[in-house]
């Protein structure tokens, strides 16, 4: 049996027990075995930890909910190898997975990130996803910037296995989750190597009880600011530069178009650092001013208007 020590999959998990237990027999079942941990963020009841029992799987729990972002920087921390990735408890891996990882740092030691193509799990059965994404080696993730400004931010930061002396600040419990993998994974890409193998290795699921789902404002707030703050000032090209922030400002309309008054509200009158973005965007644009102050209904007519003539492109 083939085994690598410098990889644990770190499964944080918090209440739903539905997908879990395929999830980490897909960690278990890879063609080269490695480290498998479960942080359990204060459950109501033992089920994970009776399923790390019967399959022999190191098991945490915290004595309280600590909140999702530092229960997966916990995921980490407990992690003692060279390199860590955190598994969704819904989610699932190829059996290769492992070994391309494996495979990936022999050829390339250096190698700060490695990462697959992956695949949608939906209610219709497993999908490809609409992201264009960079594989092979990457001495610098210049590429992996350029990519998130052309074609819309996508990186699998899901799918990634990360060395752990790289991700210091992924520790650290975020003001906001929103998209805060990648504001991370973006604002620290020129500094890292990365390796992404074009192999469909990982399953996201996509269904009601995910995160994404029940907190899409918060990632609808986050994303604009990424395109402005974090992508736009990484790049010097100045065509680069106009597509980020034509990306932040259709992120903006769409925001309006989402998210109901009350939250707008909310938002516009925060005290974070995407609060404070907002405000600001607002008071220095009049025609996003006026398209803010629209009904969301007439916003998101002329949203889809504008996309079925191809004015706007999303």
């Amino acid at each position: 049996m083939k085994f690598t020590d410098f990889l644990t999959i770190s499964m944080p998990c918090y209440e739903r027990k539905e997908f879990f237990l395929g999830a980490l027999e897909s960690a278990l079942n890879q063609t080269v075995k490695c480290k498998v941990i479960v942080v359990d963020n204060c459950s109501s009841h033992n089920y994970y930890e009776e399923v790390c029992e019967e399959k022999n799987v190191p098991y945490y729990r915290n004595e309280r909910n600590i909140g999702m972002a530092a229960n997966f920087a916990k995921a980490y921390e407990l992690s003692d190898t060279k390199y860590a990735m955190n598994l969704q408890d819904d989610d699932k891996l190829h059996p290769e997975y492992v070994e391309s990882f494996v495979n990936a740092i022999n050829q390339h030691p250096d190698l700060d990130v490695f990462f697959s193509d992956f695949e949608r799990i939906t209610y219709q059965g497993i999908l490809p996803h609409d992201h264009i994404l960079p594989f092979g080696y990457m001495g610098k993730g210049m590429k992996v910037i350029e990519y998130g400004i052309k074609y819309k931010m996508g990186f699998p930061w899901i799918a990634s296995a990360i060395k752990i002396t790289k991700a210091q600040d992924l520790r650290l419990t975020p003001e906001w989750i929103g998209s805060y993998d990648w504001e991370w994974i973006y604002s620290q890409a020129d500094k890292l190597s990365f390796y992404g193998d074009s192999k469909k290795l990982y399953q996201f699921r996509e269904h009601n009880n995910q995160d994404t789902n029940l907190n899409s404002s918060i990632y609808r707030l986050t994303q604009p600011y990424i395109y402005d703050k974090v992508l736009k000032e990484k790049v010097s090209d100045a065509k680069l530069k106009k597509e980020a922030s034509k990306n932040a400002f259709l992120e903006l309309i769409i925001l309006k178009k989402t998210v109901n008054k009350k939250v707008l509200n909310e938002f516009i009158n925060g005290n974070n650092k995407y609060n404070h973005y907002l405000k600001a965007k607002l008071k220095e644009n009049t025609l996003l001013r006026i398209i803010f102050f629209m009904p969301k209904e007439l916003v998101s007519f002329i949203y889809k208007v504008t996309r079925k003539t191809g004015i706007i492109r999303q």
